[in-house]
């Protein structure tokens, strides 16, 4: 490069933590982590067209487990951005002519933090700037003497470029991206299939880092703990190294950084941050469901303690398709005022369950299965009874369920409202019953994640009703609501199988006596 040259005297001081070793080792290039072999290329059969496909492996111990798309993730303060820095900046300085991606959301947060820290690691390591390496801040790159460059990305989803069109035909050669539950993940597999500038010669195998904190989005299921809160197994070519502030070399840091966490209030929040816990509740001021905590409402392992096989489960439907149909399990203590939220049920698309005959028999063989004899109150959504233009008369959504769930040890029975329970108070209802209205508790079982998202994300609107707002789905283009369909399916429960409660919150009064009288009364065997 015209006007730069090579430093004379590198002084590389990283000294890495075993957790940070541990996420070096599998960010070496052409290295085996396993046994320190060499990666070659073996052929794995053959494509749709004939072609001959491959796989790396390591040329010593024949491990086919090389990680290409790691995720290094945990609490604050751990290192993981400061180890991303010294990966790209010694790759960039290893080999001529690669070119790293470093990336963020926005290039705003990118320049204010994570770039920061990649020119604090050149300062540290005696590179000096427009010597050794010059910053073009107009095309937000950083190039060294040797033709290498680490070029920023934004990352952000843009409505008009969905399919991240953006990133065009250019081609990198490894990348790390921060802060990466900020970013979707159809934007990551771009930028990952854009991995392949001088990958041959160099890292044998595409690699991509990422980065962030525990977080509720869809690294944590890819990469951490599955929707049942159980560890993911990693896909192939995948892997995931945990952290804690406590695997940060710098003592010192340490020392003063937990001494700052240590004085959040929040317990949940500074389980998060100080110790990289993922199986995390936040919660949101500007929520729909204010008053829903995460330490107060969940409860690890709810269902296997509070399950009553000969009591009756309230399953409560919303029949939107996109992304999945969605149902709730419910039980009542009306003795004790418990609420009990045993489970979700939900109908993906990628199993063709989004449809309300596959759904329901899939419920209908679940609690077969599980030798429910309590029977089941079949709820949800008013809009359910209507005819589809698809069926013949006398055919809805409940009466499909009904059939499918037509077995004597079932005992199967619809109750639903006639119509839709005005917008705002049922909010308002809910919310009052989270904080206790009426004596009721509100117990929601801590597999229950879809719920808990909606529970937490959607917002209210500035008319005091739940905010509709839509995302598009990636691989079909239809816009659908994000938030909200299985908080449907908790609002119409609630309002009809607690119908003093719904009462006396619509008097305003607690003056008024009411007897709660069980719904459960109605079977007969």
């Amino acid at each position: 490069m015209a006007g730069l040259r090579p430093p004379g005297n590198l002084e590389i001081n990283f000294a890495p933590s075993v957790r940070q070793y541990e996420l070096w080792k599998l960010l070496q290039p052409d290295y085996c982590p396993h046994c320190g072999g060499h990666i070659i290329q073996v052929p794995n059969g053959r494509d749709e067209q004939g072609n001959q496909k491959y796989i790396p492996q390591c040329d010593q111990c024949g491990s086919r487990d090389l990680p290409q798309l790691i995720l290094g993730g945990g609490a604050a303060g751990g290192g993981k951005s400061y180890l991303g820095s010294c990966w790209l900046v010694s790759s960039c300085i290893r080999f001529d002519d690669i070119r790293a991606v470093v990336a963020r959301k926005t290039l705003k947060s990118l320049k204010g933090s994570t770039f920061n820290t990649i020119k604090k690691v050149c300062k540290q390591w005696g590179l000096k700037e427009n010597v050794n390496y010059k910053i073009n801040n107009l095309e937000n790159i950083l190039t060294f003497w040797n033709d290498s460059v680490i070029i920023m990305q934004e990352m952000t989803d843009l409505p008009s470029d969905p399919q991240f069109e953006r990133f065009g035909s250019n081609e990198y050669t490894i990348a790390f991206i921060d802060e990466v539950s900020e970013i979707s993940e159809r934007a990551i597999e771009v930028l990952f299939s854009r991995l392949r500038w001088k990958t041959s010669e160099t890292f044998k195998t595409s690699r991509m880092l990422l980065s962030t904190n525990p977080c509720m989005t869809w690294v944590r299921s890819r990469f951490v703990m599955d929707k049942d809160g159980n560890p993911v197994v990693c896909r192939q070519g995948e892997a995931y190294v945990p952290f804690s502030v406590f695997d940060n070399p710098d003592k010192e840091f340490v020392k003063t950084y937990v001494a700052a966490l240590n004085r959040i209030s929040d317990p949940a929040i500074r389980a998060r941050l100080l110790y990289g816990n993922w199986d995390y509740v936040d919660t949101n001021d500007a929520a729909a469901y204010w008053n829903f905590k995460g330490d107060k409402h969940l409860v690890d392992g709810l269902k296997e303690k509070v399950y009553n096989p000969l009591k009756p489960i309230i399953s409560s439907w919303d029949f939107n398709v996109i992304p999945r149909m969605s149902t709730l399990s419910f039980q009542i203590d009306y003795e004790n005022k418990k609420v009990y939220v045993l489970e979700e049920i939900l109908g993906e698309q990628e199993n063709r369950e989004n449809n309300t005959p596959a759904l329901s028999k899939k419920i209908a063989a679940k609690y077969l299965n599980e030798k429910h004899t309590g029977g089941l109150f079949i709820t949800g959504d008013p809009a359910g009874l209507a005819r589809s233009t698809q069926t013949e008369d006398g055919v809805n959504n409940y009466t499909i369920i009904l059939s499918n769930m037509a077995n004597p040890n079932l005992h199967a029975q619809k109750k639903v409202l006639t119509k839709q329970p005005p917008h705002i108070t049922r909010l308002e209802f809910v919310n009052a019953l989270f904080d206790g209205f009426d004596g009721w508790q509100i117990q929601i079982d801590m597999r229950c994640r879809r719920f808990t998202e909606d529970l937490i994300y959607q917002k209210k609107e500035s008319d005091g009703t739940k905010s509709k707002a839509k995302a598009t789905d990636p691989k079909s283009g239809i816009k659908y609501e994000k938030y909200g369909h299985l908080s449907d399916c908790f609002d119409y429960f609630l309002v009809l199988f607690l119908p003093d409660a719904w009462s006396k919150f619509q008097m305003r009064t607690s003056s008024i006596e009411t007897t709660t009288t069980p719904i459960y009364g109605g079977f007969e065997y």
